[in-house]
């Protein structure tokens, strides 16, 4: 009696092991696996999500889908470059690639900085239907700050494509066009009269202020020393010597001023495009 209830009990046991090992393996099948990556993607955890698309696609290499996915989670996730080195992998391999797979990687064009292939791409390919072609090549003007272009573009663009954003993006055109940039060539022709004054232009007048100051002050110290002890005076050559390299400086930092105030014009309108951008690309 006592063999019959052990020999019950194990395989009782045997049994519920057996059960949990088959719940356990379920649990990381193909199908879920699948709906976890989708579950990470959505809950924007996407670095998480990379690592189980990726497994994924070690299983099912020919699944676009899968692959779609994995390079939406690299440019979603602000790793566009890992997504161009996944699809350079790609491309050495024989198996054909169908829109969904297109589609994702000229949006990972754009995120990653290449808007001129993504451009190319689009025109050059007859994979992408359009709408989306046509709002690619308005993206890409715009993130590669060509407004004329991108104001061409957003005209030919017709009302039933439904251009998210479209207030927006007209606004910031217009602000792209009409952006004045500094011409370094005049900040420097204004400082050889007057110190300082380039960099007045520039917008930097209190560096403009300073150096009039400085330049004015040495070269009068300079003046005033030689005048009194004459030419052999060694402080009216100190004071003239700061005066001309301050004066020489001057004169190169006015346009430098120039360049590095466009370059913040061109900095702040970049930033304010891809906030516009990056988030409509889905």
């Amino acid at each position: 009696m006592m063999q019959k209830r052990l020999l019950l009990y194990f395989f009782l046991l045997t049994g519920v092991l057996s059960e949990q090992s088959v719940l356990a393996q379920d649990i990381y099948d193909f199908r879920h696996s699948k709906a976890y990556a989708r579950y990470l993607l959505q809950s924007q955890q996407f670095d998480l999500a990379a690592e189980e698309y990726e497994r994924l696609i070690f299983l099912r290499p020919d699944n676009d889908t899968l692959r779609a996915d994995l390079l939406k989670s690299y440019r979603k996730g602000s790793t566009p470059a890992r997504g161009l080195e996944q699809w350079a992998k790609w491309q050495l391999q024989a198996r054909p690639k169908t829109p969904i797979l297109y589609t994702e990687y000229s949006k990972l064009l754009l995120r990653g900085g290449y808007p001129k292939m993504a451009r190319d791409l689009v025109a050059d390919s007859t994979v992408f239907a359009p709408p989306f072609a046509r709002r690619t090549v308005l993206y890409a003007n715009m993130l590669g700050q060509e407004w004329k272009a991108a104001n061409r573009q957003l005209s030919a663009i017709p009302a039933e494509d439904k251009l998210p954003r479209k207030a927006e993006i007209e606004r910031l055109i217009k602000r792209g066009e009409r952006m004045k940039m500094k011409k370094p060539w005049v900040a420097t022709a204004l400082s050889i009269p007057v110190p300082g004054l380039g960099k007045v232009y520039s917008g930097e007048w209190k560096d403009g202020i300073i150096s009039l100051l400085f330049v004015g002050v040495n070269t009068w110290q300079a003046v005033r020393r030689f005048d009194r002890e004459g030419l052999d005076t060694f402080w009216g050559w100190i004071h003239g010597g700061f005066a001309l390299g301050f004066y020489s400086g001057n004169i190169y930092g006015a346009h430098k001023a120039a360049r590095r105030q466009n370059q913040k014009k061109i900095n702040r309108l970049q930033n304010d495009t891809e906030a516009l951008i990056f988030p409509v690309l889905d």
